[in-house]
């Protein structure tokens, strides 16, 4: 895809030190008319790299080089009732939300449309409420979620809305694209999970795509003080 081509061309020279930290990057129409394709494609290119932490944008400055956050390998999240399994806990969920909303300009980056189903769950083990999920699914692929059970959308409370994606609405998923941060919660955030303000967490942002669509765009916020992530993989292909 041209926009892949773009994104991996301007890495390479963010590596080589063609861009100033801190100082504005190329814009959109700096983009398309270097690399002769449309704004769609520039735009697609330069939100790849936001996502990926490469830049940051400033409202009246536009895109912004950013300092390089060292990361390593990788990690892949289990889901949330075998994590619950394997801690002798009992997992439940409370929803909070599911409706149609209109997305914010990170939000139609991320899912290259204007409009969403909105998913808000709270997940617990045990007592303790330990995972907040703000999920967003494009609406042209998705909407047929706001029909399971009626209205009450008991299924999205019970069910794996992965499951849902793959077996009922047949959208294979093929590739996911996450970024993992550790965050201190604040005053709002706190009261939600009823523990102390500025309690240790974790920040995950997730975008899955079915081929080269995405499909939706997940916030996980995990209290760090009541969760953990631990990984198995073969050493073969790494190196220190």
């Amino acid at each position: 895809m041209k926009y892949q081509r773009i994104r991996q061309q301007l890495i390479s020279e963010i590596a080589t030190g063609a861009f100033i930290e801190g100082e504005a990057f190329p814009s959109e129409n700096i983009v398309a008319e270097r690399f002769s394709v449309s704004r769609m494609t520039a735009r697609r290119a330069l939100g790849e790299l936001e996502r990926e932490g490469y830049l940051t944008r400033i409202p009246g400055k536009g895109n912004i080089l950013k300092k390089p956050s060292f990361s390593r390998g990788f990690f892949t999240v289990k889901p949330f009732e075998v994590y619950a399994e394997e801690q002798n806990a009992k997992a439940s969920t409370q929803l909070l939300k599911a409706e149609v909303q209109n997305l914010d300009v990170a939000g139609q980056e991320k899912l290259q449309v204007k409009k969403a189903v909105f998913v808000h769950r709270l997940r617990s083990l045990d007592d303790d409420i330990v995972l907040e999920e703000q999920r967003y699914l494009r609406y042209d692929l998705c909407s047929s979620l706001l029909q399971e059970d009626l209205t009450t959308l008991a299924t999205l409370t019970n069910e794996s809305i992965h499951d849902l994606l793959i077996h009922k609405l047949q959208l294979p998923l093929t590739r996911v694209w996450q970024q993992l941060n550790v965050i201190s919660l604040d005053a709002d955030k706190a009261k939600l999970f009823q523990c102390p303000e500025h309690t240790p967490a974790f920040l995950l942002d997730q975008v899955t795509h079915t081929f080269e669509k995405p499909v939706t765009w997940v916030r996980y916020l995990y209290r760090g003080d009541k969760y953990s992530f631990e990984n198995e993989f073969s050493p073969n292909n790494q190196t220190n």
